[in-house]
C-alpha cells in the first residue's frame, strides 16, 4: 500500500520525466490510497495547465475521469485535520501536503511523492521514512 499525492496522480495523465514512474505505481497492483483532497487538487492544477494552454480540453477531461479510479480508497479528508494541522505546525509546510502525511502516519504506509520540497523537510523528523521520492528511493508496488 502507497500514499500517492496529487503530484504522482497527475503524472499518470500528464507526460513528463515522471510520468513512466508514477504509470509503475498504477500497473504494480498495489494499493493506492490518498484523502479526497487529492480530486480537488489534481482538478485545480489540470485547470492551470488548461488555462495556460498547456494541455487541450480532451486531455484535461481524460485525466479527470481517470484519476480518481486509480485508487483504491478515497479517505476523508475531515478524519486528518488535526493531526495534518499539527504536522503543517511541526514542518513548517503547507497543510495541503501535510494531509497526505497525516494519512501516511495512520496507515503506516509510505507517501510517494515528487515534492523535493516535502521530502527535505521531513528530514530528521517522525515522518522521514514515511516519506519516499518518487524516483529517489525505493517504492513498493
Amino acid at each position: 500500500m502507497n500514499v500517492v499525492d496529487a503530484s504522482v496522480a497527475l503524472r499518470w495523465s500528464i507526460q513528463d520525466g515522471y510520468t513512466p514512474l508514477a504509470q509503475e505505481l498504477v500497473s504494480g497492483g498495489g494499493m493506492l490510497v490518498a484523502p479526497d483532497l487529492v480530486v480537488p487538487e489534481v482538478t485545480n492544477a489540470l485547470w492551470k495547465m488548461r488555462r495556460s494552454g498547456l494541455i487541450g480540453e480532451e486531455q484535461a477531461n481524460r485525466a479527470l475521469a481517470e484519476i480518481p479510479q486509480a485508487y483504491t480508497m478515497l479517505v476523508p479528508t475531515s478524519g486528518l485535520i488535526r493531526r495534518a494541522f499539527s504536522i503543517a505546525a511541526t514542518l513548517d509546510h503547507p497543510a495541503y501536503d501535510c494531509f497526505y502525511l497525516a494519512l501516511s502516519e495512520e496507515l503506516g504506509a509510505p507517501l510517494v511523492t515528487p515534492d523535493k520540497r516535502l521530502h527535505a523537510r521531513t528530514r530528521s523528523t517522525p515522518w522521514e521514512t514515511l516519506t519516499v521520492l518518487l524516483g529517489g528511493g525505493t517504492v513498493a508496488v
